[in-house]
């Protein structure tokens, strides 16, 4: 007879996302900056400045989508396909722009020295001291930067990006939604995180700051469920649920469930001794 009929307590979460690794995006004009919503304030800033003011520039010109300020020859992209026979598709640099997406007069905008085409050029932990004045952006730059992000651009193609770094560009962009309001009966308006196998192809270095990132969405109320057999990140787990004994159809039975050290612990466990290992 199963241990539970029922759960309960679903109704404290506001949203469940299940975080994967899809695509940030399908085409090449999203990257990380948009995705997170970075670019947005990005564009705003630069429409601030007295050059922009005088020439009567809004935040719409320096978005490589529009056609008053993106480059005419590579439509904003920044790069031409190239079609060849008998030969895959590739990608060059457009010549006209050098890849920096816009038009000349648009270009000619400088914040702190720098076009709207050089700071799309920047890696993430370059912008974040870049734009360290800017908490609006220097706090999801830094995040992206603390769980091993730092080298990506903020104009990288999405389709260039990995399962695994799409996985934290997502769990970043969660964390800068704010925190959760906390009453006195406890956190409301959290949300259910769904992960599977969130550290396939990552580094044992970054397997620790991505469960830095899982830390600290439960430490802001949320709730984190991982289906996972990296024994480091189930070693930080709240509670384990082990299912098996074996796979597929000779699974799916609860072998044991608690804290890590009592998983560790149970005897018939097959995960328990390298969960022990891991503790």
């Amino acid at each position: 007879e199963a241990p539970f009929k029922s759960a309960t307590g679903f109704d404290v979460f506001k949203y469940r996302y299940e975080v994967d690794q899809s695509p940030i995006g399908k085409t090449s004009r999203s990257c990380p900056a948009t995705y997170v919503k970075l670019f947005d304030h990005i564009r705003a800033l630069f429409a601030q400045l007295p050059e922009s003011r005088m020439r009567g520039y809004t935040a719409s010109r320096f978005s490589f989508n529009n056609k008053e300020g993106q480059c005419p020859e590579c439509k904003g992209n920044g790069r031409i396909k190239l079609e060849m026979d008998f030969l895959p598709t590739t990608w060059i640099d457009c010549e006209s722009c050098m890849g920096d997406r816009y038009n000349p007069a648009t270009l000619e905008i400088r914040y702190n020295g720098l076009t709207i085409g050089d700071v799309l050029n920047l890696n993430i932990k370059a912008a974040a001291d870049f734009f360290s004045a800017h908490p609006k952006l220097q706090k999801p730059l830094q995040l992206l930067s603390e769980t091993g992000l730092g080298y990506l651009t903020l104009g990288q193609p999405s389709p260039t990006v990995s399962g695994g770094e799409a996985q934290r560009l997502k769990l970043v962009t969660q964390l800068t939604k704010g925190r959760p309001k906390i009453t006195d009966l406890g956190p409301i308006n959290t949300n259910l995180y769904l992960i599977e196998e969130p550290t396939i192809g990552l580094h044992q270095q970054d397997v620790a700051r991505l469960t830095d990132v899982l830390h600290r969405l439960v430490d802001e109320g949320h709730t984190v469920v991982v289906i996972e057999h990296h024994m480091d990140l189930a070693a930080e787990a709240d509670y384990i649920i082990d299912l098996g004994p074996e796979a597929g159809p000779n699974g799916g039975t609860i072998v044991a469930q608690g804290t890590p050290e009592q998983v560790s612990k149970v005897d018939h466990s097959a995960t328990a001794p390298f969960l022990a290992n891991a503790l």
